[in-house]
């Protein structure tokens, strides 16, 4: 019997578990070396965190899995995705859709959507691509309103109570319990005043009986004086009566008229129609009275001072000289 050595063995087992390995790598990566699948080809820009391995459905049946992915280009703009379709007979339209989605879980997957195309996807060929939003994605679209809204409620809010705190500040807290203070010193006031009122009330209480006295007492004093009330009240109607044939209209009519007259003379004098209006709202008309009453003057000064130039009087034909006046020769003091 051929014996085996042990070497032997271990290079043996050595490459059955690389084997092994190999194949649980790839069909944990969803590829077979052992199967005729098809392979077909999506670009996308984003893959939201799609992995290797992870299901391609139609309709919600596994026709596959992701088999690598790979990045396009120096700039990783563009994603290759390689999808290994394992359902022989399930035929892709040209103009389906590859969608990547994800589940409540967070798990992805590529959903595949037929077109209505009547040529079909051969093995190599390139699927549309496209991505749909995530659940957080959408949570985020509904959530950004709210938080707009709670954003602003929270503004409005702050700002009420800035508003409150800049009210109650120290001197306001002082002035509100100083007024409670008089609140409360009021009402114990008008406890005690109810509490009087109630006292004076009581039928047993002596105030009321001193009461019905004094307003008996009143009573009676009016009584007593009804005569000289009723004369009092004669001598006004007498007054009164005196007063209306005294042709108090008849005077009050004149007092207007006067007043009307007075009226008249003030607007004649305060227009330009007569001499005192001229003279107290005419500039001209002043200036010119003041220059004649200015030479008015020096005729007068020169009559006193040169009365000689007017009455001329001589025995001997000797003329005397003129003086000149003193406004004439005044000096302005500045």
């Amino acid at each position: 019997m051929l014996k085996v050595s042990n070497e032997t063995k271990v290079g043996i087992l050595t490459v059955v578990a690389i084997t092994l390995l190999v194949l649980g790598f790839n069909l944990l990566k969803g590829k077979s070396l052992f199967s005729s699948d098809r392979t077909i080809y999506a670009v996308y820009k984003q893959v939201n965190g799609l992995q290797p391995a992870n299901f391609v459905l139609v309709n919600g049946l596994k026709v596959g899995s992701v088999s690598d992915l790979d990045v396009m280009g120096n700039n990783a703009g563009k994603i290759l995705v390689t999808l290994r379709l394992t359902k022989k007979n399930v035929r892709i339209p040209r103009n389906s859709v590859a969608r990547i989605t994800s589940d409540l879980l967070g798990t992805k997957a590529v959903q595949i959507d037929f077109g209505n195309s009547n040529e079909y996807l051969n093995d190599g060929d390139t699927i549309y691509a496209a991505v749909d939003g995530s659940i957080t994605d959408a949570l985020k679209e509904q959530l950004n309103p709210l938080a707009k809204k709670l954003e602003t409620t929270l503004s409005a809010v702050d700002s009420v109570l800035l508003t409150v705190s800049a009210l109650f500040d120290t001197t306001t807290k002082g002035n509100l319990r100083s007024a409670v203070a008089h609140l409360n010193h009021t009402m114990n006031s008008f406890s005690h005043t109810a509490a009087s009122l109630n006292g004076m009330m009581d039928p047993n209480h002596g105030n009321v009986q001193a009461t019905f006295n004094n307003l008996a007492s009143i009573t009676d004093n009016l009584k007593k004086n009804n005569d000289k009330i009723t004369a009092i009240l004669d001598n006004a109607e007498k007054t009164t009566g005196a007063l209306a044939n005294g042709k108090l209209d008849s005077s009050l009519l004149d007092l207007q008229q006067t007043v009307s007259n007075l009226n008249a003379m003030m607007a004649k004098l305060n227009s330009t129609d007569g001499s005192l209006g001229l003279l107290m709202n005419d500039r001209k008309v002043y200036n010119n009275l003041q220059s004649s009453l200015g030479s008015l003057n020096k005729l007068l000064e020169d009559l006193r001072v040169n009365p000689k130039r007017y009455v001329h009087f001589s025995l001997f034909g000797k003329k005397d000289k003129v003086k000149p006046i003193p406004s004439d020769t005044a000096v302005e003091v500045k």
